[in-house]
């Protein structure tokens, strides 16, 4: 980001003497640029401060005239105003409005959670001139130690007081108050960047000290794991910064960071996941591994350079919540049965199936927690390991040190295993070695990406291994998916809509003397009406008629229609039972399962 001065030149609100003159004051006087260039009549404060808040994507608003409510004057503690030097201007629709005139202090990401407002309200952020702000806050928000006359000096020691007490370090790198660093060539990225990573690399070692980058970034992890969430995307655009959670599947909207945080924000994650920070211009993976009220939580980090920045994406393991239980899971009784049966053979494969983030991993893990004794040798290879077994050797997948599925399956045959579970089956060259494993003693469990459990049988024989080996070696197949249950505290009866009954094939009398819920929205569900997931399974265990179709390399839709006929329930069919059980909706089940 441009430096303010070379900004104000580009947009020719003042001249580049008028800069250097500024600048000069500046370095002598101890002000900010903006003071300096207004005490000096370059430039007054409105048209300044309205330029800061088209730079920082937010709105100005003058507040010459202006009186603030009690009520609003209420939601605010006179600490805060002062801490963050702001004031409430009007509340609407849930939302208050908050004026400041620094729009690039950091600590404001943090203002939201010190106001006195419901979970649901959300706070906006506008632009104001400094001596307004100054004003409303003498006048609605009085302070004690405040001499009479309102000494500014005085005014802003105890503000600065104040925010070392209860704020995160407010000694971020400011527009304002730090433009006497400008560089002489803006252009020079490489410098720049190398200026960031130093500081990144203070903050990390800073300990107390740290800045507000390094607690911002502790603090928007550590909401999510709170909040249950899974995933966190930072999205980097021209004006803003938007954040987001993947709570029950779902992506919501938070507060955000400034935008001017971005590439700090960027560069600090990219430090805890030990990735370079150098470099911008390509995607690069890592973990970060931090402790989140006493318990241990994984992130894995993928960076990707889009034209406003760098996208990140961390996907949250928290090991202290996974369900390793198969009786919790969600199986069906007769499911449940055939999936035991199957992973308590001496050998053979079982895989789960499902797309990314359907539960497949957890689903795996339940299994070896199921069969897992001291008495077994159990080996697995992972990309990457996300949770943790007693008696159970795990690896961790390393292209760059030559550690591939395939490569760690030849040496896993030489270590006497019982049993074998492999993250994914991605290559012709892992699905030979792990069907061969099978065959000679081993049980395999693995995953696969398919649409449903009988595609499973298809993509082995179109990895290149023969039917015959394929009818042979696996024993069953499990397909899932996850599906939204519905939030307890704001649960309400409801009428099914005939359209939604007719897109699931089903009448009116197909329910009757049944009840059915939604949940109406509320701040324990983010206003979703959904609060946790639950898995829907389809089981298919290889029975002889199967292998026969196998054996013969018959076609998908035959071996359908055979599953069918010894009771096959489809994933769709599982999500229904969940639906008539009042567990979630059939839009739901719509959308997350297929006929």
């Amino acid at each position: 980001m441009k430096r303010l001065g070379t900004l104000l030149v580009e947009e020719q609100l003042i001249t580049d003497e008028q800069l250097q003159e500024a600048l000069v004051r500046q370095k002598t006087s101890g002000e900010s640029l903006g003071e300096a260039l207004v005490k000096l009549g370059f430039i007054t404060e409105e048209p300044l401060y309205r330029f800061l808040a088209i730079q920082h994507g937010l709105e100005f608003s003058s507040l010459e005239d202006m009186d603030i409510s009690q009520q609003l004057i209420k939601i605010v503690p006179v600490p805060v105003a002062w801490k963050y030097q702001t004031v409430p201007i009007s509340q609407e629709d849930g939302t208050v409005t908050m004026a400041t005139s620094q729009p690039d202090d950091l600590s404001l990401f943090y203002l939201p959670k010190e106001l006195k407002l419901p979970s649901s309200f959300q706070v906006k952020i506008v632009v104001s001139s400094p001596s307004q702000v100054l004003t409303l806050l003498n006048r609605h928000f009085p302070k004690t130690t405040e001499k009479p006359g309102g000494d500014t000096q005085a005014t802003r020691q105890a503000a600065s007081a104040s925010k070392s007490e209860t704020a995160p370090d407010p000694n971020q790198i400011s527009l304002l108050e730090n433009v006497e660093q400008e560089l002489l060539n803006p252009d020079d990225v490489s410098l720049e960047i190398l200026e960031e990573a130093k500081e990144e690399e203070e903050e990390r070692e800073g300990g107390e000290n740290a800045g507000p980058v390094k607690k911002m970034c502790d603090y928007l992890i550590a909401n999510a794991v709170r909040l249950r969430a899974s995933d966190i995307h930072l999205n980097p655009y021209e004006k803003k910064l938007v954040m987001k959670y993947r709570i029950d599947g779902s992506l919501i909207e938070f507060p955000a960071p400034p935008v001017n945080a971005k590439r700090r924000i960027a560069t600090r994650l990219k430090l805890m996941a030990d990735l370079n920070i150098i470099e911008r211009r390509k995607p690069q993976d890592g973990r970060i591994h931090i402790t989140v009220d006493g318990k241990p939580v994984d992130l894995r980090v993928a960076t990707l350079p889009t034209r406003w920045g760098e996208n990140i994406v961390m996907r949250i393991v928290d090991q202290t919540t996974a369900v390793l239980d198969l009786d919790q899971l969600g199986f069906e009784p007769e499911q449940l049965d055939h999936f035991k049966k199957a992973i308590s053979q001496p050998y053979g494969m079982v895989f789960v199936t499902g797309p990314t983030g359907s539960g497949k991993t957890s689903t795996l893990f339940a299994a070896l927690n199921y069969v897992n004794t001291p008495l077994k040798n159990i080996v697995t290879v992972e990309d990457p390991v996300e949770f943790r077994l007693p008696h159970i050797i795990q690896i961790q997948i390393d292209t760059n040190a030559g550690r591939s599925f395939a490569s760690v399956l030849r040496s896993f045959l030489r270590h006497d295993p019982n049993i074998m579970l492999i993250g994914e089956i991605r290559d012709p060259e892992t699905a030979d070695i792990s069907v061969k494993a099978s065959l000679t003693g081993h049980l395999v469990l693995s995953s696969l990406h398919t649409n449903d459990a009988a595609s499973s049988v298809m993509r082995l024989v179109d990895l290149g291994i023969d039917p015959v080996y394929v009818g042979s070696s696996v024993l069953c197949i499990a397909s899932q998916r996850l599906v939204r249950k519905i939030c307890e505290k704001c649960k309400i009866e409801i009428q099914v809509p005939a359209e939604e009954l007719r897109r699931a094939g089903l009448t009116p009398k197909d329910i009757a003397g049944l009840k059915f819920f939604k949940g109406q929205g509320c701040a324990v569900c983010h206003n979703s009406g959904y609060k946790g997931r639950l898995a829907v399974f389809e089981v298919l265990p290889i029975t002889t008629a199967l292998r026969e179709i196998i054996f013969s390399k018959g076609t998908l839709v035959q071996l359908k229609a055979t599953a069918k006929q010894a009771g096959f329930k489809t994933i769709r069919e599982s999500a229904l039972l969940k639906w008539r059980q009042g567990l979630t909706t059939l839009e739901e089940v719509l959308s997350e399962t297929y006929e």
